[in-house]
């Protein structure tokens, strides 16, 4: 019997697997970075200019996503099915399309921290401290009309606090005022804002498929709220609190009530 088939029939009665090379079988296998290699991944391109109705906020990029270096590049993550189920971008996009987000719709990513890690537990609570000036550097420089931060607990390292709800914030940021780097990003009451001068602040759940608290419908009715406060603020028109509880989950944010701010350090 040649060799070759000798071999063919070993392999299947044993059950033994062939050998894969490098870069080769499962993505979670072939994304399996050592830290050297990890610290070499370039931070994902963003795309940022004044008047954006959405700016997304996400934590860091994963595995997958720094490889690949797309934003939200897991095709476990929701975030880009959110944006078409909720009516956000007119039609499904992979993540290899996502520069149509800002090219065509108006709207734009960013990360908190740019460093690419296996898991957000890898991020040190004041590594993503040190990267809230830089972040604020970015929003003042390139105004938005609402910024949208994409898992709950970027926006509480952002302001400093745990106390704060999913939705829609009682809070602004005030796109006019001066950024102090040891007292936080420039926030004030919401009431009836002046659109030029600051952005709403929206908080939606994490989209990783590793968020187990929140399903997709549920996330998806963040989403959907989140369209329509674009397009109140893109519209210039008050937002009805009434209206955007109708739409999803309870979000009304209680922020400036009975807050225990996290002590900050220059």
């Amino acid at each position: 019997m040649p060799r070759a088939n000798r071999d063919s029939k070993a392999t299947k009665k044993t059950g033994a697997k062939r050998a894969t090379k490098p870069g080769q079988g499962s993505p979670a296998r072939r994304h399996q970075l050592t830290a050297q290699e990890l610290q070499q991944l370039a931070p994902i391109p963003e795309t940022l200019r004044p008047g954006l109705d959405v700016l997304f906020v996400g934590i860091n990029p994963g595995v997958v996503s720094g490889v690949k270096q797309l934003h939200f590049g897991n095709p476990q993550n929701f975030f880009w099915p959110g944006l078409f189920q909720s009516g956000l971008i007119p039609e499904a996009i992979p993540p290899e399309d996502g520069h149509r987000l800002a090219a065509e719709w108006n709207m734009s990513i960013v990360n908190l921290v740019q460093r690419t890690t296996p898991s957000t537990s890898d991020l040190s609570r004041q590594e993503m401290r040190d990267a809230v000036p830089e972040l604020c550097r970015k929003i003042s420089a390139n105004p938005p009309r609402v910024i949208c931060f994409v898992g709950k607990g970027i926006y509480q390292v952002f302001v400093g606090s745990s106390n704060i709800s999913l939705g829609l914030q009682d809070s602004v940021y005030d796109l006019g005022a001066p950024l102090d780097g040891c007292h936080g990003p420039p926030l004030r009451q919401r009431g009836s804002i002046d659109q030029t001068s600051a952005a709403y602040l929206f908080v939606m759940p994490s989209t990783s498929g590793r968020t187990a608290a929140y399903q997709n419908p549920v996330k998806l009715q963040y989403f959907q709220q989140l369209k329509y406060v674009r397009v109140c603020a893109t519209n210039a028109t008050t937002i009805d609190d009434e209206h955007l509880d109708a739409l999803g989950p309870q979000t009304k944010s209680k922020y400036f009530q009975n807050i225990k701010q996290e002590p900050k350090s220059c």
